[in-house]
Parts: structure tokens; sequence; C-alpha cells
């Protein structure tokens, strides 16, 4: 008997999706907060808002817990749907490719060249 455990099997999988959901939804709320507690909401009040860097961290972060939560339902979803091995792999690889160039963009965006 093999008692060896994959690191990211079953269990820790719907462990990693619940808690990337759970910040998710803790960011957005957050967020709604600070945006409707203040005047009303125009390109300057934006701007400020996002001007800021642990505004900009956050949400970089955000995405990035985003990214790791549609990675695990992209592998679950082509689990299910593509039985032919070679094909699922190559599906994973180009959305996993995809997702790692966004990143990289929005890294850039957010974190990257600013033009103040």
């Amino acid at each position: 008997m093999n008692n060896f455990k994959k690191p990211f099997g079953g269990m820790t999988q719907w462990l990693y999706q619940r808690f990337t959901a759970l910040f998710m939804v803790t960011y957005m709320g957050t967020l709604s907060v600070i945006i409707f507690s203040s005047e009303p909401i125009t390109f300057d009040v934006w701007s400020s808002l996002f001007g800021s860097w642990v505004i900009r961290h956050s949400t970089l972060v955000f995405f990035y817990v985003m990214f790791f939560h549609a990675w695990i339902g992209i592998l679950h979803v082509t689990e299910d749907y593509i039985k032919i091995i070679y094909l699922r792999n190559t599906v994973n690889l180009l959305f996993l490719i995809l997702m790692f160039l966004q990143l990289i963009y929005l890294t850039y965006f957010l974190i990257g060249y600013r033009y103040d």
C-alpha cells in the first residue's frame, strides 16, 4: 500500500477553492465599502483610490488568487469532459500559458511603469 498523499489532491483542491473564494469575497466587500462610502465616483476619486500602493497590491493579490481559483476549476472541467489525455494536457497547457501571460501583463499594469 502506498500511503503517499498528493499535495494537490482532491481535498486540498477543495480547501484551496474555499480559501481563495473567501479571500475574493472579502476583497470585493472591502473595496465596495471603500468605494460606496466616499463621495460620488469620478475619475479623480477612482484614480486616487488606485494610486494607493495598498489598493494596487491587494488588487494584484486578488487577481493572483482568482487565477489560482480558476486554474483549479479548469483542471476539474477538463478532467471531467476531455477524456483523451493528450488533448486534455494540451488544453490545460494552453490555458496555463494564457493565464500566465495575463498575470504578467496585469502585474506590469498595476505595479510596473507609471505615468506619474
